[in-house]
């Protein structure tokens, strides 16, 4: 089980001497997403892709995955990340605000 509460990351992080502060700073997304409320989640990885990638010789798991991203982490089949319409904000009721400072 992955951890989801950020009460406990941040208590992991003071055990290597990063504060609360620094958390904050150097991981923002991963923070930011627990206190919304990450669910917890779990799972095995047993490695195919990478057992695949070497019976096959090959030097990148790039040449194995069925989907893979560019080193833009960009999926170049599915046109991903892409533009998204009004549209589409529209049906998820979600409104774009920018920040004024």
């Amino acid at each position: 089980m992955r951890n989801h509460d950020p009460e406990i990351m941040i208590k992991a992080f003071e055990l290597v001497r990063l504060g609360e502060e620094d958390v904050k700073k150097k991981f923002p997304a991963m923070y930011n997403a627990f206190c919304y409320g990450a669910p917890p989640h779990a799972g095995i990885a047993p490695g195919v892709d990478r057992m695949v990638m070497l019976l096959a010789g090959e030097d990148s798991i790039r040449e194995v995955i069925p989907f893979p991203m560019n080193k833009n982490a960009q999926d170049v089949l599915m046109g991903a990340p892409s533009t998204v319409e009004q549209k589409q904000l529209d049906e998820l009721h979600i409104a774009i605000v920018e920040d004024k400072e």
